[in-house]
């Protein structure tokens, strides 16, 4: 793996997540040469995915790597800041502390299958924390948003890459199976 510096990557991701209920997945349509690309996603009928639209750094997605005794794994983890505050918000971020949720992320980085990733594949993720409080200078009283691989058992691959032909087509994919 060599440096490119005619195309060096560029940290930081775009202040956006998507969000999928986990049990809505039907399938991950996976590419037959790297399996760790997915080309496709199949959700239920009717199924759509949220978008949560943040500010500047207020999506931090990350994976760290856990050696395990017999085997190695990964914990992700999307951390993200609601700034609506209505009771339909408020109903929305309650359920995410009932369900599990995948969750696709577009880095600043678009060079070739870079631009998107998708944490929780196999397990999910869980909301782990969840605070607002409205005297914080910092924060306004946005929700702050943790989410991360259920606390026994952590992911058996690093976040995958979602990828169809380009970025433009991968994006309206997406993009296709949001909610507006």
């Amino acid at each position: 793996m060599l440096y490119d510096c005619n195309n060096p990557v560029i940290g930081g991701t775009e202040a956006v997540v998507y969000l999928f209920n986990r049990a809505d997945i039907v399938a991950y349509v996976r590419d037959v040469t790297n399996p760790q690309i997915i080309t496709d996603i199949t959700l239920a009928a009717s199924a759509k995915g949220f978008r949560y639209e943040g500010y500047n750094t207020s999506v931090k997605p990350k994976t760290t790597f856990i050696k395990k005794d017999y085997s190695a794994r990964y914990d992700h983890m999307v951390d993200f800041v609601v700034f609506a505050k209505g009771s339909d918000v408020k109903a929305e971020i309650e359920k995410l502390g009932t369900n599990r949720v995948v969750a696709v992320i577009e880095n600043i980085h678009k060079s070739g299958d870079s631009a998107f990733e998708i944490f929780g594949t196999d397990l999910g993720l869980e909301l782990t924390t969840l605070k607002s409080d409205p005297n914080d200078a910092n924060s306004e009283g946005a929700y702050e948003v943790n989410l991360t691989s259920p606390g026994n058992f952590k992911e058996p691959h690093m976040p995958a890459t979602y990828y169809k032909t380009d970025y433009t087509t991968t994006k309206a994919a997406l993009l296709a199976m949001i909610t507006v």
